[in-house]
């Protein structure tokens, strides 16, 4: 039986359903990043269409000039979010696959009905030759 992947990152911010995830977005503003989750819910489903999490940025200092020992203060995107969106780009990549591996499964389909169809044609031919 094959194990569903896990998420830690993800379950630690509340998302239990990581397969109905269908996009996400991260955005800056005000030092603060802003990560949107957009879920593929089922018709009549109470549950919410998206979702926002907002995490603050961390402030660095670091030597802008060294010779006059001038600093600047940079803010970092916290290494949580950065978990997540990896987390994030793994469940869409998988449902990318399973995309991908769902086509290739009706081309086998398709051409599965061309092989029965043209055997029965042969097999047909021989009937009408008896």
């Amino acid at each position: 039986m094959p194990t569903t992947p896990t998420y830690p990152t993800l379950t630690e911010m509340g998302i239990n359903n990581p397969g109905e995830i269908q996009r996400f977005s991260l955005n800056t503003i005000n030092n603060t990043d802003i990560l949107r989750i957009v879920y593929k819910r089922k018709k009549g489903s109470l549950l919410p269409a998206s979702k926002r999490f907002r995490f603050g940025r961390a402030a660095k200092t670091v030597i802008a000039d060294s010779g006059t020992r001038k600093t600047e203060v940079i803010y970092e995107i916290s290494p949580f979010v950065q978990k997540a969106v990896r987390e994030l780009e793994k469940v869409i990549e998988a449902r990318g696959s399973s995309v991908a591996h769902a086509k290739l499964v009706k081309e086998e389909v398709q051409r599965l009905h061309e092989e029965v169809a043209s055997r029965l044609a042969y097999i047909e031919s021989l009937l009408d030759e008896m």
